[in-house]
């Protein structure tokens, strides 16, 4: 939320589900998880990834609601 993000879309689990649901920011992960991870505090910014096939790239838009997601190299609305 403090960076202004509407959304956060994350190619693994979440945990705290209950206090994910209280925020402001769209959350979609592929599962939730009780334990917690290791932090690293890595991280790369602007690059091309591929998330269960699909590439994203910078300036992509992404839409979604509860029934799924939509990618596109351009803005739809």
């Amino acid at each position: 939320m403090r960076n202004g993000w509407a959304g956060v879309v994350i190619d693994g689990c979440v945990r705290d589900v209950a206090e994910l649901n209280l925020l402001s920011v769209g959350i979609r992960a592929l599962a939730s998880m009780p334990l917690p991870t290791e932090k690293r505090n890595e991280g790369q910014r602007d690059l091309a990834i591929q998330l269960q096939g699909v590439w994203v790239r910078p300036g992509d838009w992404l839409y979604a609601d509860e029934d799924g997601m939509v990618l596109s190299d351009r803005c739809l609305i």
